[in-house]
This record gives structure tokens, sequence and C-alpha cells, in this order.
């Protein structure tokens, strides 16, 4: 029998650190489970595969509070402003309190039961019909045992008040969190005032959640614990803030900044913001330190890794990740490995690639609160419009769509979306978590194809076993393990819908460590003997291709015969276009459909080949596919294909044509891409495109003629829904996940604020120019340019760790750059 877990307040009482998790709302709208504007929770009963993996990260990144995904979880909010769902509240509640305690129960996490603010209150309901709402709410989370409630974000502290007094009918304790900032709540009650009402109510846990960043809340805080200590009480503290700067920000917090929802991504704070907003939460005294909208699994865990020294122990996710950007001791490039210390990443200050937009913006101001007639509840849909289109076909090989004009859209970038979660270490960035951590990588691409993605790229980058056991990266697992637990997981969710599975290659440090051609081709032969075998629909060879001069990235397909139209190779992610060839001959060999993508830009490869050379060269060599992929932005890319296209042309030949660029801002990159930028790849955040530049992206992409349109570092489910969405009218149809997802921001039109409702049109996220809420960083930064390439002593392999002596002849290389 399991041993009993301690209490929420047995913990807190001994001085015990809470680390809550983080945001569901934002997190699984991204995914494609939740809908901006209602943000309701039926995800728990529709989608619990997608509920419960969130929480294992949370859980893995250090969180030791499961809270049970019941916000908005009423009645009067499942059926305000057209919301129709088959669902009740109770069944919502139940599912959610069955996935938190599945996953509490395999660690020692606690799950909390949650209510919220209600449409009723807004409406000026009476507060026995608001009560009656949180009592039904009650009802279930006692039925399911929930180890202590949670009455969070509320504006208003009266109705906060009269939910803490229903929740501690249940004798279970109970914590109230409203979300207000500094000068109180809605009505201009203060917060500490607000605090010592919700604990004279029955709250012994009071703080604040959401609407504000990490150092506001926290602020917030402190005047709470000062009001409370003033009226002689006493009290546990908890915050739980947003993962968004918001200094710019008035009283109602985030909801009121013009980049609210959809265009927040330069305000996203990195894990070094993380430690700072632990360090100052725990030395604030507050001990149940948590996230809401925005929190990732990486934030959590920088939380947890920050406040190791007290807890005694390290989170789980942590095994993927170094301290400080240890990890990065590890990686290929000298000048990425000089930024594994904590001195580089406290004292950067990150660029958002934006350079005409604002640091910060103009919040909206309509000042409507409680009984205003823009807030009043009603149950029919703001817009009786609404349509889904569906398509039904049998599946065709990747050259048989192409050939055919169809578009393919490619999911999006593995690595840092599992970097994020926890299961990938940056630095190597291999991808042993689809043998280690399969349901990780399974959800993963089940976002993706929900997002409208109909080719499942195998999570094989750099699965080489050269790259498995270079510079100290010691893995108990073979090339062989990784690659085919990889297409087993792709073909299981490619099984699941329309899509195709690739098998990838990609560049190696044995090509940089100046082998021979058979050497490095034995390698590729080693992957594809796996693909083969897997029968995957196509391979891919990414090529990093190091450049000169200013590079960037896409890719291009080239027009075949119709044999073998089901099976084909992907080559991607290599810098010289030397490498790629050998890759593209022994792909060739499988007699599959073979792609091959370099990560270049319009100045060509390191020794001087252009894209449309490098394009023309692959082709003669094999590849039925030809392009470019990460490094650089979509548009950079878009043109470096162009060229490609040119060059392909130019010499006679045919080819299809696509583009798997990053989803970050690079205006300023140079020859070798965001990897030179100062920001790689810790604070990033600034530069992450919206779903309206994806909207931008792909028509430039399918005006260019390039038909299979994807992404790479930095795409999210969300991204790639966004290409699925713009391209509907050539596809014919919408991906699954648009039901959770209003066109140009439709879904909006169900929101409770109306200047938020107001926002449900095309023409405002067109023209926004999103600010970053960072007055203090500069738009543009000046990339690292080291100026080292294949056969330099830098890149050389190593089975190895790097030591301490090169790491130090790296930093003090790094100050002179």
């Amino acid at each position: 029998m399991a041993p009993t877990k301690k209490g929420i307040l047995e913990r807190l009482n001994a001085g015990e650190i809470v680390i809550g998790d983080g945001g569901f709302v934002f997190a699984l709208e991204k995914r494609g489970y939740v809908k901006a504007g209602p943000w309701t929770p039926e995800a728990t009963v529709t989608h619990p595969e997608a509920v419960r993996q969130l929480h294992r990260e949370f859980v893995r990144a250090g969180a030791n509070i499961m809270q049970a995904f019941t916000f908005y979880a009423s009645d009067d909010k499942l059926e305000n402003r057209g919301q129709a769902l088959k669902i009740t509240g109770a069944q919502i509640n139940e599912a959610a309190c069955d996935l938190a305690r599945e996953v509490a129960n395999e660690g020692d996490a606690l799950v909390a039961g949650g209510v919220s603010q209600t449409p009723s209150y807004l409406s000026c309901k009476s507060e026995p019909e608001v009560k009656a709402i949180f009592r039904k709410q009650l009802d279930v989370f006692v039925k399911k045992n929930v180890d202590f409630l949670i009455a969070e974000y509320f504006e208003h502290v009266e109705e906060a008040e009269w939910a803490v007094q229903v929740l501690k009918t249940s004798g279970k304790p109970v914590a109230a969190s409203l979300c207000i900032g500094p000068e109180g709540d809605m009505h201009g009650v203060s917060p500490g005032e607000c605090a010592v009402r919700l604990v004279k109510a029955g709250a012994q846990i009071v703080g604040v959640n959401c609407h504000f960043d990490p150092l506001t809340c926290v602020k917030t805080v402190k005047m709470m614990k000062e009001g409370v200590e003033k009226a002689g009480l006493k009290a546990h503290y908890m915050v739980q803030p947003l993962a968004y700067h918001t200094p710019d920000c008035n009283c109602q917090g985030f909801i009121d900044l013009p980049e609210f929802p959809f265009a927040l991504e330069p305000r996203i704070l990195t894990r070094w913001d993380m430690h700072q907003y632990a360090r100052e939460a725990y030395n604030a005294g507050i001990r149940y330190i948590g996230g809401c909208c925005g929190y990732e699994p990486y934030h959590i865990r920088a939380v947890s890794e920050e406040l190791a020294p007290e807890r005694g122990f390290l989170p789980a996710a942590s095994e993927k990740h170094g301290i400080w950007g240890a990890g990065l001791e590890m990686h290929t490039k000298p000048w990425v490995r000089a930024r594994s210390r904590r001195e580089y990443w406290e004292n950067i200050r990150p660029a958002s690639g934006h350079p005409k937009c604002p640091s910060l913006s103009t919040p909206e101001s309509w000042g409507v609160t409680k009984g205003h007639s823009d807030l009043l509840q009603h149950k029919e849909a703001t817009s009786t419009q609404e349509m889904r289109h569906v398509l039904e076909k049998q599946k065709k090989g990747i050259l048989e769509r192409l050939n055919a004009g169809e578009i393919v859209i490619g999911d999006g970038g593995f690595v840092f979306a599992l970097e994020k979660r926890g299961y990938v270490k940056a630095g190597p960035w291999t991808p042993e978590a689809a043998a280690e951590h399969p349901e990780a990588v399974r959800q993963l691409h089940r976002e993706f194809l929900r997002a409208g993605a109909n080719v499942m790229q195998t999570f094989t980058f750099y699965a080489s076993d050269d790259k498995l056991e270079n510079r100290g990266n010691k893995l108990a697992l073979t090339g062989a393990q990784i690659n085919e637990a990889a297409c087993d997981l792709a073909r299981e969710v490619a099984s699941e819908g329309d899509a195709l599975v690739a098998g990838g290659v990609s560049q190696t440090p044995s090509y940089l460590s100046c082998k021979s051609d058979k050497e490095v081709k034995a390698i590729f032969k080693k992957q594809l003997d796996v693909f083969t075998k897997k029968n995957v629909d196509f391979l891919i060879a990414e090529v990093e291709i190091k450049l000169l001069r200013k590079q960037n990235t896409s890719i291009c397909w080239i027009d075949v015969d119709d044999r073998d139209l089901t099976e084909s190779f992907v080559l991607q992610y290599f810098e010289h276009v030397e490498e790629a060839v050998w890759a593209v001959e022994v792909l060739k060999e499988s007699g599959k459909p073979v792609a091959a993508s370099l990560c270049i830009g319009p100045d060509g490869d390191m020794h001087g080949n252009s894209p449309g050379d490098c394009a023309a060269k692959l082709v003669k060599a094999g590849a039925q596919i030809v392009g470019v992929n990460c490094h650089f932005d979509p548009l950079t890319c878009v043109k470096t294909v162009k060229m490609m296209k040119e060059g392909v042309e130019k010499a006679g030949l045919k080819a299809h044509y696509m583009v798997q660029p990053l989803a970050y801002h690079t205006p300023d990159c140079n020859c070798q891409g965001f990897i030179d930028l100062p920001e790689f790849p810790f604070a990033l955040e600034p530069r992450i495109l919206t779903r309206w530049d994806m909207h931008q992206y792909a028509r430039e992409a399918y005006n260019a003629g390039i038909r299979y349109i994807g992404g790479c570092c930095g795409y999210e489910p969300y991204h790639i829904r966004a290409v699925s969405e713009e391209l509907a009218p050539e596809r014919g149809f919408l991906p699954a996940a648009s039901e959770k997802h209003g066109m140009w921001g439709a879904g909006l039109e169900m929101h409770t604020k109306p200047w938020v409702r107001a926002r449900a049109r095309r023409d405002y996220w067109e023209k926004l120019k999103p600010a970053s809420g960072r007055p203090l960083c500069p738009s543009m930064s000046a990339p690292d340019s080291w100026g080292v390439t294949r056969g330099h002593a830098d890149l050389m392999q190593q089975k190895e760790a790097t030591t301490k002596d090169q790491l130090k002849q790296l930093f003090d290389r790094s100050k002179t750059h």
C-alpha cells in the first residue's frame, strides 16, 4: 500500500515549497484542444489523452499540485454566448478530477479542484444563485475526493468570498486566488483588504493568479501579506502569474493589451525570467509558487530548478536540461558551447526581431465591470454563422499528391517543442525520447495531425550513431532502437488520418570531422536500413549548409513518373551540399522518393554554391524533392526556394518545391542563421511568430509555387493550424483543430469582455504590430560570427565530454567576437 501523502496545509505548515502547474487553457489552445473566446475545458471529456499528457509534463517539470482542468466549467459559462456543448459541467468536472488524480498518483502530487468567476455574477444574479453554481462543482469535487480546493481567477473579491464560503463547507483546505494587481479588484478594494476578507471567509491560502507578470504578482501578494498581518490574521500565500511581460498593463491586466490573445508571443518570458521570479517569490515568503496562462512545462521546470537547493531535489525533466545551459557543452558549434554559463543568460537582453514593432502598447480601457450590458450573460451566439468542411479521400503517395498539384502540409519542430516539454536536451538535441517517452512523441504527432499536417516525419533528427556519442552524450540506446521506435510512432499516428510517414536523416559530426564519403555514407545506410524495414512512405535528407554570407531556409520537390508513388525518403538539415549529395546517393538506392532539404539562405552554402546550383546538384544526384529547412524565418526561406526553383528550371530539370522554416523572426541573422543569434537557444521567445505571421507565410509560399509547406524549429501545433487554415480554400477543408479556433479570431465573439469581442475580425489582427513588453531590450541583435566550418578544430567530433579547459577557451574567445 502506497504511503499516505502529506496534505497541502501539512506541507505549507512545515515550510515546504509547493510548486503549482502551468496554464492549461493557453497551452491546450495552442495544441488544438481549447477554443479561445469561451476558454472552456471540455477537452477533459473529448480529448483526455491531451489533458493527461500535459499533466504529466508538469509533474515531470517538478509540479506537485495537479489542478483539475475545471477552469470555467460552470454550467452558466458552458452555455454563454452561443457555446453549444452537449457535455455538462458535471461530466467535465468529473473527467478532470479523474485525469488529475491518475497523474498525481504517479508521483508525490496532490489534486486540487477549482472554481472560477461566473457570467452569472457579472450579470448581477443574486448571491444564492451564484453560490448554487459553485455548489454544483463542489459536489463533484467531494465525490472525487480531491485533496484541496481553489477559488481562482476572480476579478471581484465579493464573488471570491461567496466561493470560499461554499467551498469551506466541504471541510477541505481552501485556497483563494484573485486576478488582480497592486491597484486591487475591479471595485477598488485594495490587495490587503481583499486578502483579509478572503481569510475571514475561510481561506487558509490566499494570493493572485493570471492577468499580470510574475514580479507584479509577487508585489501584489506582498501587499496582501501586509494586509493580513496588519489585521492580526494568519495565512499561507500563493502566486501563479502570467508567463508574459506586462509592464504596460492597466488594472484589468493583459486582457486589455491589444495583443491579447493571439499576438502575445513577443512577450513570453524566458526560462531565465522564471529563475528570477521563483527567487523573488521565495524571498517574499511565498511558498506556493506556480504559473497560469502562458506557462509551459519548461517554465515550471525553471522554477523547480531555481528552488532545487531548498527543495532538496531536481525535477525529472532536468535530466534533459543542463542547469544554466550546461547542456550546450555538447553542442556542435563552438560559439554555442561558449554560452553554457549562467553569466551569459542572466545578462542577455533578448531582441524581438520585430524592428517595426513597439516595445510597449497602449491598453484598451472600456471601463466596464459587473452589471454593464456588455458583460451580461446570454445563451444565444454572437453570430450564427459557422462552417466546417470535411474531406474524405483515399490515401495517396507523396509524389502522386504533388504531381496532382495538391498542397502537402508538413509538421512542426519536434526538438524545440519537446525540449520545452521536458523530453529533449538542448545541446545534443538527440531524439531518444522516441524510445524513452513514446507517449510524449505520440501526443505531439497527434497535435500536428489534428492541426492539418498530412506528413508525419519520424523523430529521427540527429539519430545517427556518431551524433549519439558525440561530446559526452552517453545514451544506453542505439541509433537503430531510436529510429525504429520513431518509425512506429509516426506510422501509428499517420494511420489515424490521411497522413504519410517520412523517414529523415540529417548532417553528421563525421562529415564535419572530414571523414571520407564511404564512412559518412555508411552512417546514412544504417538509418536507411531501418526506414526500409519499417516501410516509411518517403525519405527526407535535411542538410544544414554553413554559409560565408547571409543564408536562409526552404525545400523543393521534383516531378517524376508514377513509379512507387506510395513510398519515399527525405534528407534534411544539411549545411553542406556535398554531404547532402552523399545522403541522396544512399537513400535513392531504396527506390523510394527522396527529398533533400538544406538549411541555407539566399547566399548559398559555405563553399559558395548558390541556392540554384545546390538544388540542381541534389536533383542530379537523384532527389525528387529539394529545398530548405530551419535556420531562417519563413519569408527568407520562401525567397531561397524561389532561387532554387530558378536554378532547377535553368538546368532543364523539374522539381516540386517545399519549405520548412523557423517560427522565429530572423531579419538580423548572418550566414549561419539563428544559431549565431545571441538569444539561441534559450532566449528566443520575443522572436516567436504569431499565428497571423503564419497566414502570410503560407500564402507567400503557395504563390511562389511551393506545394509542400511545413515548419521546423519553434513551430507549435497552432502555427501549423494557421498554415492549414490559410490554405483551406485551396485544400477544400479545415483541419480538425479548427473546431477549437475561430478563423481570424471569430471565437472571440464568445468572450466575456466586450473590447476583446471587438477584436474578432481579420482587419484587427492583420494590422497589429505586437509589442514585446521589454522596454530595455533591442529589436535587433548582433550575431556571433566565428567563421568556422568543416574541418575546423572546434567542429571535430569527439566522444569525450567538452572539458573545462576547452570551455574556458571558448568563453575567452566569445568575449572577442
